[in-house]
């Protein structure tokens, strides 16, 4: 399991993760199997300990257990050890591991160690094993990025996409590796903000006298919704739902509708581009996914991208006072253009900030990095976000 696929396996998902009462089982030939999978249960949730303590007692059976080997190199990894990381990682692959993942994390970890060479000789193995493995190509784009060489950053993500088809956590990638080798032209016709972000208004839904009482219903429902938690995904100081589109679908019922009535008006909206990605990759069927996010005092979403999506979307129901207060502008707005922190990338991003309204829907390309502007107020900021996933 590469070092990437847990990053974003942690945050994808509101996932199952063991009990924290369940003790780690003891190891033996005749349970081998199933302790090698407890292990990576553990490990993708991050319990170290306990995947630990399963990965050396399946070496004391056996010394040359890739699997037990490369697990504890990541362990390693994550505590900041990468010369023991690599260490760990270079024995399985001697001992024969041949799946690209391994490939993967030996370049990352080569790349914590200060090895640019071997790390970007370890992401081209694991392409040339599996060319349809995006974790590979990305790394690899961002050591070059590191290393300026942005036009060759530009080709890794042009190629993942020719080998993958719509790719957009390499698009969203090669956006900002344009814009850094220079590229201007070519980053702002992806990062046209003018042209791809857009508002929806619409008429409440069926059963609701006015668009006020629609957003009472839909607040509640989400403030009160049984899978509210915090510490997931990209929310830092609030809560986070799990999928909102599956019964009791409460007011979310009506929702459905005006997204797919919003998704069809943005199709009509697109430019006149067959190559633009936007709208090479429309598709003419799609599935929904959905959310509810509850921010708090200091809440915001760091700057991330949906890369299952092909359109993105975010409804206010409820929002804080100062949100349109000039003093505080654009505490608690909806932002745009900058990427991730992990991007190599140098400042100097065209940044757009947009103010929510009640009962107002933001549409835009699921590629596009956004989050908000962290805000100051006890009142609370309540949203849905969902995904048009595309059906080809």
């Amino acid at each position: 399991m590469s070092n990437r696929q847990q990053r974003r396996m942690q945050e994808k998902s509101l996932r199952k993760q063991p009990s924290a009462a369940a003790a780690p089982p003891m190891v033996s030939r005749e349970n081998a199997v199933s302790a090698f999978q407890a292990a990576v249960r553990y490990h993708q949730a991050n319990r170290f300990r306990e995947a630990e303590s399963l990965y050396r007692q399946l070496l004391a059976l056996d010394d040359r257990h890739v699997g037990a080997i490369s697990g504890l190199g990541m362990i390693e990894f994550h505590a900041g050890r990468y010369d023991a990381a690599l260490e760990m990682i270079r024995r399985a692959i001697a001992l024969g591991a041949s799946e690209p993942g391994y490939f993967m994390n030996l370049g990352a970890a080569s790349v914590k160690a200060g090895l640019p060479e071997e790390a970007e000789a370890a992401f081209r193995e694991a392409i040339a094993r599996d060319p349809r493995y995006g974790d590979p190509y990305y790394d690899l784009g961002n050591l070059y990025l590191a290393q300026g060489r942005a036009d060759e950053a530009v080709a890794v993500f042009d190629a993942c996409m020719v080998a993958r088809g719509r790719d957009f956590h390499a698009l969203a990638y090669q956006a900002h590796a344009l814009a850094a080798a220079g590229r201007t032209d070519e980053a702002g016709r992806l990062l046209d903000f003018d042209t791809l972000v857009k508002s929806y208004a619409f008429a409440p839904p069926d059963g609701y006298a006015d668009m006020a009482s629609f957003n009472k219903a839909l607040s509640r429902y989400i403030r009160t919704h049984p899978t509210l938690q915090g510490g997931v995904m990209s929310t830092e100081n609030g809560r986070h739902t799990g999928e909102l589109i599956k019964p009791p679908l409460g007011p979310m019922e009506g929702m459905i509708a005006r997204i797919d009535e919003a998704v069809r008006w943005y199709k009509a909206q697109l430019p006149d581009d067959p190559s633009h990605p936007a709208v090479r990759w429309a598709p003419d069927k799609w599935r929904l996914t959905a959310w509810g996010v509850v921010m708090h005092n200091r809440g915001h979403e760091r700057p991330h991208i949906h890369p299952n999506g092909w359109l993105s979307g975010v409804f206010y129901p409820q929002l804080p006072a100062v949100i349109d207060d000039p003093a505080h502008r654009p505490e608690g707005w909806l932002e745009f253009g900058k990427p991730t922190g992990q991007l190599n990338v140098a400042g100097g991003f065209d940044i757009r900030q947009y103010r929510p309204v009640l009962g107002q829907m933001f549409l835009f390309p699921s590629y596009l990095y956004h989050g908000t502007v962290p805000f100051r107020s006890e009142e609370r900021r309540v949203c849905v976000a969902f995904d048009v996933e595309p059906i080809y």
